[in-house]
């Protein structure tokens, strides 16, 4: 089906709300039918709810119901799009893998959230909505071929062709994270996402910490410990173990992506994640992409930053459950 507004129509007289299932947070918004973000807020995830699939789905109920009351008196939420940090089977209706909530994939959310809410909701990957929000609002605008890499609890991408989100037969389409690279230092291959994801990046720096204690983040380290945007922060500010990390998640990136570039013929690659580490991954990534990717693929490419900050997956989950896929 075409990617048009559906019955859900855009209209003044409604608004769409978007929900993206981070790491630690909820984030929710309400949007216009433009993708304009009319409310945002967080909401932390109790620690006893993560490990309890009803203690959990009840306090994404109550937010999301919290902010469809707020926002009644101004205008109607017509419509909830929830992006999900992992897979969706689209044919099912059921979470395939959510490796930071895996408690999600034991309930029937389509049916339990609709009944719940009172209204459509529709369910995405976080990878998808992202790049679903680039497509209409952001840096992708005007773009038929676009590979949007989602860098954060997981590593996924949304894959649009000609114009379309593409999603495969049952809309698994996109795990890059499972793909299989060869890595020269460690001599075998390994999942993508085991380089790659924020966790991942964290848990090489702190290795390589154990070999080199001159870097900012050693005293971090000692502090407390140091998360994925410290590294980006310090990266910034001139650390060279920070720029080394990045560097090399961008260059493993790279060993997936160039592939990606020369078989579709891609116009452009955003990348995503971090807002503040976009630009140093971009670097990386291009430079090994180029020594990979068929010449003429790569001239046709733009590896760019994706353009909308941490609120991507809200915005594209909301302009999601208002369209026709």
């Amino acid at each position: 089906m075409a990617q048009t507004l559906s019955s859900i129509e855009s209209s003044s007289a409604s608004v769409l709300l978007g929900v993206d299932l981070g790491t630690n947070h909820i984030r929710l918004g309400t949007v216009d039918h433009a993708g304009k973000v009319l409310a945002f807020r967080r909401e932390p995830y109790p620690e006893s709810s993560l490990v309890n699939a009803q203690a959990l789905t009840d306090q994404i109920l109550s937010v999301i119901r919290q902010m469809i009351e707020e926002q009644t008196s101004s205008a109607p939420v017509a419509a909830v799009g929830i992006a999900l940090p992992g897979l969706f089977n689209q044919r099912t209706q059921r979470a395939v893998f959510l490796p930071l909530l895996p408690t999600l994939a034991e309930i029937d959310l389509a049916n339990g959230f609709a009944e719940n809410l009172g209204v459509p909701v529709y369910f995405d990957t976080n990878a998808n909505a992202a790049a679903f929000a680039e497509l209409n609002c952001g840096i992708a605008q005007g773009v038929n071929d676009l590979f949007y890499l989602h860098i954060g609890s997981n590593v996924g991408a949304g894959i649009v062709i000609g114009g379309r989100l593409r999603r495969g037969k049952s809309g698994l389409a996109g795990d890059i994270g499972e793909m299989n690279i060869y890595v020269d230092h460690l001599g075998e291959s390994v999942r993508l996402e085991t380089m790659a994801s924020a966790e991942n990046i964290v848990r090489r720096t702190r290795e390589r910490l154990k070999r080199d204690r001159t870097s900012s983040l050693s005293r971090l380290g000692a502090m407390g410990g140091f998360t994925y945007d410290d590294i980006i922060e310090q990266a910034h500010r001139g650390d060279d173990l920070a720029k080394l990390m990045l560097k090399r998640t961008g260059s493993f990136l790279a060993l997936a992506i160039a592939d990606i570039i020369s078989l579709l013929n891609l116009e452009m690659v955003a990348i995503g994640g971090a807002p503040a580490g976009r630009s140093l991954l971009v670097e990386a990534i291009e430079e090994e992409a180029r020594k990979r990717a068929s010449a003429e693929a790569m001239n046709d490419c733009r590896i760019v930053p994706a353009e909308i900050g941490a609120e991507a997956a809200v915005i594209g989950a909301a302009l999601l459950s208002g369209h026709v896929q």
